[in-house]
């Protein structure tokens, strides 16, 4: 297996935990009447702190040792306070505007932000070479 095979196979399986920790809070914070966009920033900070931690320690671990920490942790803030806004706004149309069910609008906006984190992770926040 190819090196890059095996970081989409780690980032993958850490985004199934981020997921997890997001989607568990959302519901939680769902079910006791927090409104959709206020439990969205909620749920995503949390896993947005699990997928920091998971993929600096593991996944990009190679990457994450060299290099100035405080930057790859202000790119990694800055790529989630851009992809934050994107997955709200996805879940807000799809779920508000258009009439899906909250969990398959939730679905598909978890989705996207995982390809653009990854994109921005691999490239940008923790720059491992090919």
């Amino acid at each position: 297996m190819t090196k890059r095979v095996v970081t989409i196979f780690k980032f993958g399986i850490v985004g199934v935990a981020n997921t997890v920790v997001d989607a568990l809070v959302f519901a939680l914070l769902a079910v006791v009447g927090v409104p959709v966009l206020i439990a969205q920033v909620i749920s995503y900070s949390c896993g947005v702190a699990n997928s920091y931690w998971l993929n600096g320690r593991w996944t990009f671990r190679n990457a994450a040792r060299g290099g100035n920490a405080r930057a790859k942790l202000i790119r990694f803030l800055i790529t989630n306070l851009i992809v934050l806004p994107l997955s709200a706004l996805i879940l807000m149309t799809l779920h508000d505007m258009l009439g899906w069910s909250l969990v398959m609008s939730k679905i598909l906006a978890t989705l996207m932000g995982m390809v653009l984190n990854y994109m921005a992770s691999r490239y940008w926040v923790f720059r491992i070479a090919t």
